[in-house]
Order: structure tokens, then C-alpha cells, then sequence
């Protein structure tokens, strides 16, 4: 059972808020699970939960993508996000001192005072310092020279541990008002001591800003721009259109390469070739695919979130990123655990990452039996497995029906990489022979095992 996220309170602060108005646009999308988010958006699912986690602000390109895959605006919440980024970079003004007894204008600061500066000073001492007793007048003010007072909200009086009516304006600096109000003994200490109670709180907004923004901040390795890339001054090998709310162009054939430009739906783009690279779920039809098409204005996208494919017999390049084609399968077969009467097909091979099959049978309605997809997968921990229930024992004939293993590229991506077997009804797998199966019926097999699969059968 999925683990219940740690409730936010949108009236604690703009992150909170920020994160509690992400799980809303989440709970419209239908709440996918985070592993779905994920193969979507092209982040980790954990970096997903933690944007809408209400601990700190996500980077802009993570939260462009949360509401991407859940089919929210993207623009909107790019402006959202601006908004709470620049909440959170104005520092909130300070209480307003409250009013204290009045003291004999003549007083000098005393153990109290030097104790009030001390404590400003201290690691952990952040904000206000308490000061000591208040008059209308600040302490030792020349005659005539008028009052040096602290600007309402700053309270920089306070913090130097000047008695100040806050009611009006600054009239001098802080260390001016230092070397005017207090004897001359004391004025270099108070002086060092508003210089370090500054250097702390510095330090202290610095930490702050770092631990709540730093981690998102580096995962924004791209650029924050939408928007569709200049034309290209060739065509290209073929082409390609975006339809994801927000699609990235990365540097590499990986999930992790630094994205280089992020363009909205309806992008016409201009490719050069293919390599293959990461795993990425086509979000239309759930089909992996690890196709990477080389764009002829720099950068590769992945073929699962464009419409378009490589001309036929097109073969795969190098790329930054990228990984070696599939060299070999092999097919085997048995009886599922507990499921009498489907058998499970397995697969295993040399740089096999997405394996289709598909078995000769009968159509629905009709006697005449051709190739029909039984499923396509990269889940390669579990070793491509494909459950299968045949028909009855007629369809296939006594030696068993025709099924292939093929490794494929992505929808309609067969390779030649393939292995054909006879499967008994008990999960015998037998190899067939040339005779058996020609080439032309095998190229209808990897074609038809690697099937895009858009529902038309």
C-alpha cells in the first residue's frame, strides 16, 4: 500500500502553500503514482514527491514538469513559481517593538545593555535583540541636534542596544548613533558588536536560503525558456513534432544529461539520424522506447515524447550517452506459477533492452492465422517476461504454435535480433528451422512483435 503523504498547511508559507496546490493539479491528473509521474516528466519519483512535499521550493524545470505530466498549465505554474521564489528571497520585516518603560535620559548603558549586544553575537542569536528600557529621546542626545531614532521595522537601535522611540525616522547611521550616545568606551565595542550582529544574521539568511533552495536549484541544470526552437537551414533525414505540454532536448541520449532547451507541444524539429540511449515510456500508448533522435539544430530528444520515426533501414549512431544495439536473443517458455493454462515467455540476450513477441494465430472472426502481437516490455529484471494463455490445442497444431522473440528499438522499431520457437501448450520450447519459418514470414514476425501498440490490433 502507497505510504500517505505528509500533510501541508498552505497558510504555513509559500512553499507550503506551493506544494499543497501541486498535489491538487496531481488529484485532477487522476493521482498517477509517482513511478508513472516519473517515466512522463523524465525525473526521478522521488524528486517528484519531494516538490510537492512542502519542505522546500522545487526548481522551476522540476515543477514545469510535475504539472507537465499531469496535464496541468505549464505556464501558469511557471509564473507561480517566480512569484514564490521571489517570496521567499524578501526577508520577512521585523515585529514592531513594543513600548518599554522610560528610563532618565542621562543613563548610561550599563551590564544590562553590554549583555543585550553580547547575546546578538552569539551562534544562534537571529533576529531582534531584546533592548533596554526605552525613552522618547535617545541616550546623550546633543541639545538642539534633534532625535536619532531607529527606521519603524529595522530596529537597528534595538540591536545595538540603543534605547530608541521607533515612531520616526533615521537621521544618522547606526555607527554615527553609537559614537553619539554612548562614552567613548564604549563605542568601539558597540561598534564590533553591530558589525558582527550583522555578519551573523548574513550567514544565518545565507544557510537559510541555501538549505531551502539549494537542492532545487541544482537540479535545474537547463534552461528555464519554453518555447520552439529556430528552424533548422536543412530538412534533415526526417522530422518529427512534439506533444507533451513541455518536452526537453538534452545534451545526451540519457535521462540525466543537462538539458539544453525545453520546447512547448506542436514543435516541428528536424532530425539528423538516431542512437539509443535510456528507457523513456511513451505516454500515449505505455510503450518503451529507446530511440534518441539527433536534432539538426544541436541536442537529442527522445523518440517517445515525438510523433515521427526514422526512414526504414536507418541504423543507429554513437551519441554522448549512448549504448551498444542488441546482438542476440534468446526465447524460452514454461507454465506460469499457479496459473494453469498460460504459459510465461521469457527472453534473454546481449545489450536487450526492449524485447516484443508475438505468436502466429487466428484472428478473431477468422480462420486464417497471422502474426499478432502478444506484448512488448523493458522490464529486464524480470526477464522480459510476457504472460500468454493460447487457445485450444487446434489453434497451434500437435508441434505447438509459431512464437518469436524480437529485440526491439521502440514501437515499430524491430531489429533483426530475433529467435523463433514452436511452444507446446506445456511450455515446451522447440527452435525452428528455415524451412519452417521463411524470412519473409520472419519479417512480418519482427514486425508485428514490435508493434507500436495503438489498439487497431
Amino acid at each position: 500500500m502507497a505510504r500517505k503523504p505528509r500533510p501541508v498547511d498552505p497558510a504555513d508559507g509559500p512553499i507550503q502553500a506551493f506544494a499543497h496546490d501541486l498535489r491538487i493539479v496531481r488529484e485532477r491528473a487522476g493521482n498517477p503514482t509517482y513511478r508513472v509521474l516519473a517515466e512522463r516528466a523524465g525525473f526521478g519519483a522521488t524528486t517528484l514527491s519531494d516538490a510537492a512535499g512542502g519542505v522546500r521550493l522545487p526548481s522551476l524545470e522540476v515543477t514545469q514538469a510535475y504539472v507537465g505530466a499531469c496535464g496541468g498549465d505549464v505556464e501558469e505554474w511557471t509564473r507561480r513559481w517566480h512569484e514564490a521564489d521571489r517570496k521567499l528571497a524578501t526577508p520577512a520585516p521585523a515585529p514592531a517593538a513594543e513600548p518599554a518603560a522610560a528610563e532618565p535620559a542621562a543613563a548610561e548603558p550599563g551590564a544590562a545593555e553590554i549583555g543585550a549586544v553580547e547575546s546578538a553575537v552569539r551562534p544562534g542569536a537571529v533576529g531582534t535583540v531584546a533592548a533596554p528600557a526605552r525613552t522618547e529621546k535617545a541616550v546623550g542626545a546633543p541639545a538642539g541636534s534633534g532625535p536619532y531614532e531607529a527606521r519603524p521595522g529595522n530596529d537597528l537601535g534595538d540591536a545595538a542596544g540603543v534605547a530608541v522611540d521607533a515612531s520616526v525616522d533615521l537621521v544618522e547611521p547606526p555607527a554615527t548613533l553609537l559614537t553619539r550616545r554612548w562614552p567613548a568606551r564604549w563605542t568601539t565595542a558597540g561598534t564590533v558588536a553591530l558589525l558582527a550582529l550583522t555578519a551573523v544574521i548574513v550567514l544565518v539568511a545565507l544557510r537559510s536560503t541555501s538549505s531551502e533552495h539549494g537542492n532545487a536549484r541544482t537540479a535545474a541544470t537547463g534552461p528555464t525558456g519554453v518555447g520552439c526552437p529556430a528552424p533548422a537551414a536543412s530538412p534533415g533525414l526526417f522530422g518529427g513534432e512534439t506533444y507533451n505540454v513541455v518536452t526537453r532536448l538534452r545534451a545526451g541520449a540519457s535521462l540525466a544529461a543537462d538539458v539544453v532547451a525545453q520546447v512547448p507541444s506542436g514543435c516541428k524539429l528536424a532530425f539528423t539520424g538516431y542512437c539509443l540511449g535510456d528507457v523513456v515510456v511513451d505516454v500515449t500508448s505505455g510503450s518503451p522506447d529507446i530511440r534518441w533522435f539527433r536534432i539538426a539544430t544541436g541536442g537529442y530528444v527522445s523518440s517517445a515524447v515525438v510523433h515521427g520515426n526514422p526512414p526504414a533501414g536507418t541504423q543507429p549512431v554513437d551519441c554522448p550517452d549512448g549504448i551498444a544495439p542488441p546482438s542476440s536473443i534468446t526465447l524460452t517458455a514454461g507454465v506460469r506459477t499457479g496459473e494453469p493454462g498460460t504459459l510465461e515467455l521469457r527472453a534473454t540476450g546481449n545489450h536487450v533492452a526492449i524485447v516484443g513477441y508475438a505468436a502466429y494465430l487466428p484472428r478473431a472472426g477468422s480462420s486464417t492465422p497471422q502474426w499478432q502481437q502478444l506484448g512488448i516490455t523493458s522490464e529486464s529484471a524480470a526477464g522480459f517476461t510476457v504472460a500468454w494463455k493460447p487457445g485450444s490445442p487446434a489453434e497451434g497444431g500437435g508441434a505447438g504454435t509459431p512464437v518469436v522473440a524480437v529485440a526491439c528499438l521502440g514501437g515499430d522499431g524491430p531489429t533483426a535480433v530475433a529467435d523463433s520457437r514452436l511452444v507446446g501448450r506445456n511450455g515446451t520450447a522447440t527452435a525452428m528451422t528455415g524451412s519452417e519459418l521463411s524470412e519473409t514470414e520472419l519479417t512480418r514476425a519482427r514486425k508485428a512483435a514490435c508493434r507500436y501498440p495503438d489498439g487497431k490490433g
